[in-house]
Parts: C-alpha cells; sequence; structure tokens
C-alpha cells in the first residue's frame, strides 16, 4: 500500500461522512411522502447500475460466480436489511440522533473484524466497544425521540443497521483482500439488495413515482438520493475499504453530529437535545479507544 493510495482512501472516507449527513436530511424529507422499502429499492437498483456502467470493464463473471454467496450475504445485510431498518428508522428520529448512533460503526464494525478474525483481539478494544454500545442505550432509553413504552424505536432500528451494515463490511473486505473489485462489490451490493427491496415493495413504487413528478425539487431529491448518496458514496466507502483497515475506513464519521446539528439549525432553528452532548462524546472517545487498540495490535504483530 503507497502513500497516495492512503491518501486517496482517507480522502474517499472524508467525503462518505460528509455526503452522508446531507442523505440523512434529504431522505428524511422524500419518507414523509414515500415508503422505506421504494426509496431503499429505488436507489439501491439504479444507483447500482450507475456504478457498475462505469466500472463494466472490471466485469468478470468467473469472479462473480466465485464469490456468488459472500456477495448475496453483503447485498442481504448491507442493503436489503440495512435500508429496512435504517429508512424506517429515520422516519421515527431526528438526523442529529441518526448522526450520532451511526457514529458507533467503527466500533461495530471492529467487533464483527475480530468475529472474522480480520483484526486482532484485545480488551482495549473490546472495552471500547462496550463503552459506545452503552452510550447508545442511553440515547434510547432517556432521549427525546421515543415511540413505544419510552423507547426510541427509530434510534433502535437505526443502531440495528448499523450492525448489519458492519457485518456486510466485513465479508466484503474478505472479497477484496482476495483480489475482488470494489467497484463490482459496492454495484452488486446495490443491485441485488436494490432489487430484493423493489420486489418486497413493489406495489408502493408509484407513490415515489407520484412523488418525483410533483416539482423539480422533488425529482432533484431524488436524482440525489440516487447518484450521490448511493452510487458516489457506496463506490467511495468501498474503495477506502480496499486500502484502510475496516475500523479505519469510519474514522471521519465522527464529524456527522456536530455537521448534522449545524445544518439542523440552519435549516430547521433546532438545537439538539443536551443528552446527545455526553453521548456524542462518550461514543468518540470509544471510538478513539477502538482504533488505537487497532493500532497497537497491528504494531505488536510487526
Amino acid at each position: 500500500m503507497t502513500t497516495r493510495n492512503k491518501k486517496i482512501a482517507i480522502f474517499c472516507s472524508f467525503c462518505v461522512s460528509i455526503l452522508f449527513v446531507f442523505h440523512f436530511f434529504v431522505a428524511k424529507d422524500v419518507l414523509v411522502h414515500v415508503s422505506p422499502l421504494a426509496l431503499g429499492g429505488f436507489r439501491g437498483f439504479f444507483g447500482g447500475l450507475v456504478i457498475l456502467f462505469f466500472f463494466r470493464k472490471e466485469f468478470e463473471l468467473q469472479a462473480i460466480l466465485k464469490f456468488k454467496w459472500y456477495l448475496l450475504g453483503i447485498a442481504v445485510l448491507g442493503f436489503y436489511v440495512n435500508q429496512i431498518l435504517f429508512l424506517s428508522g429515520l422516519k421515527d428520529t431526528s438526523p442529529v440522533n441518526t448522526s450520532v448512533i451511526m457514529n458507533t460503526i467503527p466500533l461495530a464494525t471492529a467487533l464483527m473484524a475480530v468475529a472474522f478474525k480480520l483484526e486482532a483481539f484485545s480488551w482495549k478494544k473490546m472495552s471500547g466497544v462496550a463503552l459506545g454500545f452503552s452510550m447508545i442505550l442511553i440515547l434510547t432509553f432517556f432521549g427525546t425521540e421515543k415511540s413505544m413504552g419510552g423507547v426510541s424505536i427509530g434510534d433502535l432500528k437505526i443502531f440495528v443497521s448499523v450492525l448489519t451494515l458492519c457485518a456486510a463490511t466485513n465479508l466484503a473486505k474478505i472479497i477484496f483482500q482476495k483480489g475482488f473489485s470494489p467497484g463490482l462489490g459496492s454495484a452488486a451490493m446495490l443491485l441485488i439488495g436494490g432489487f430484493l427491496l423493489l420486489l418486497t415493495g413493489h406495489d408502493e413504487l408509484g407513490g415515489l413515482i407520484n412523488y418525483s413528478q410533483e416539482s423539480w425539487l422533488n425529482t432533484g431529491r431524488i436524482v440525489f438520493e440516487v447518484f450521490i448518496s448511493t452510487a458516489l458514496t457506496y463506490y467511495l466507502s468501498f474503495k477506502a475499504l480496499g486500502v484502510l483497515a475496516p475500523s479505519q475506513s469510519m474514522i471521519f464519521i465522527y464529524l456527522q453530529p456536530p455537521f448534522s446539528a449545524g445544518l439542523e439549525y440552519f435549516l430547521y432553528h433546532k438545537t439538539p437535545h443536551w443528552i446527545l452532548i455526553p453521548v456524542f462524546l462518550g461514543v468518540a472517545i470509544s471510538g478513539c479507544i477502538v482504533v488505537s487498540a487497532g493500532s497497537e495490535s497491528k504494531a505488536d504483530s510487526h
């Protein structure tokens, strides 16, 4: 791995984290009128086609058949189940809460990487994971976005979607280490996952089409969801994953909560609930613990 490739991968990770913040707000508006199945299926399937078009020269049927079960697992966990949970959860919580919960991605990725034997086990790493997850429990039970029995179901769905995404991320890392193309990997995940979502919610697709035809602004939101928040961000994410360790590829995610809070105040003049501050700080500290533990284990292995 050259220094230039690592810098490019880090820049890709930075872009993904910032673009996903805009996705939280755009998707939140769209989901007022469109079902999660329709939005997720449409953005996944057509976003996957966009990626496949640009990386069609890397298409190798033999490689796809060789890793077909990995690709199916990545698509089901990383997009089909993930989007059902994430988009339905986003309807019931705020973009700021979502960004804080998404900050557990490096923690969950590290936990899954240990399970998949992609990263070394250490008690320091596990203590960081435990700290971060406990912060999300505090947010779920004591936050302001409660919807059932004093628990925020929206926050809980977002957190479970993080776990499914991280399982898929580590499956992807396995096949990338064996030479499979990140471009094809992201295209396959989106195409298969999006197709399954369209099959599940095919009777709700008319609502998305009607919504997109109501105004140019609505059309722009759907275009953003397909080309920017799906095709571009998922490709950049997998591109970074091809170079960086799973828990390192999401390090810029800690920029999302303050950026989301600023954007929410600018758009809606809303300030975040005070409990988000200690939760965010706890999750950020836990992420630093996990990443530093990963660096120490690599140094020890050398």
